[in-house]
């Protein structure tokens, strides 16, 4: 035991550029790929609005450094592409107050069918992030992904989801169960939330459109 030791203690002499060499480069993977991450994803906020054709939607991300070192997180941002839900138009990604307030714009870059990103934390640090897009519907139903969180191989702490429907809409289906909620100005309003969140399906919703109501006249022209 004793000579494998000395033997040992010999090669890391002799090879102590080697040594530092190959911690520079864990060092340089655990600062710089973004994959070995003490970061957790603990919180998240998203509102859909459906407009004629259009489905809006507003993310806010909660983000923690649980580390003493400055970490990078890389982080990829995919979307419910097909032939009836075509790629999102006016995206825009930013750093944020809790409150959803923008702060500081994220340029993103281009990655299969979504975004991908960067960001950097200090110590402790924690971060909301808001993901802004408009995405086009042909049909009257639209998805947003929830199982890609699994990636992260824990439950989120909280989340909260809300979806606003027009006035002259109702709501069909949910693949979660709704409520409706109050809210101002015409239209309707649901949501659900959840605590200790794994999801195990994306959210998906339906919703038709109410015939306009002609209205009747007495006399004199319509």
């Amino acid at each position: 035991m004793r000579d494998a030791l000395r033997a040992a203690q010999r090669f890391l002499l002799r090879n102590r550029d080697l040594g530092l060499a190959m911690s520079l480069v864990v060092i340089a993977i655990y600062f710089f790929s973004g994959y070995f991450t003490p970061v957790h994803f603990d919180r998240e906020k998203i509102e859909v609005r459906v407009e004629r054709g259009l489905i809006q939607v507003t993310g806010l991300y909660h983000y923690r450094n649980s580390s003493r070192l400055p970490t990078l997180l890389t982080l990829a941002v995919p979307f419910p592409i097909d032939a009836a839900h075509p790629a999102p138009v006016d995206v825009v990604l930013a750093e944020a107050a809790e409150d959803g307030r923008p702060l500081a714009e994220i340029e993103p870059s281009r990655w299969g069918r979504g975004l991908r990103f960067r960001l950097t934390f200090r110590p402790g640090e924690a971060k909301w992030i808001r993901l802004d897009y408009a995405q086009p519907t042909r049909v009257a139903n639209g998805r947003y992904l929830l199982t890609t969180t699994q990636a992260w191989r824990r439950p989120i702490g909280r989340a909260e989801y809300l979806l606003h429907l027009p006035g002259n809409s109702q709501l069909v289906s949910s693949s979660y169960a709704l409520a409706p909620v109050p809210a101002p100005g015409p239209g309707r309003t649901y949501a659900f939330s959840k605590t200790s969140f794994l999801p195990t399906e994306d959210w998906d919703f339906a919703w038709k459109e109410e015939p306009a109501r002609a209205t009747r006249h007495e006399g004199g022209q319509p």
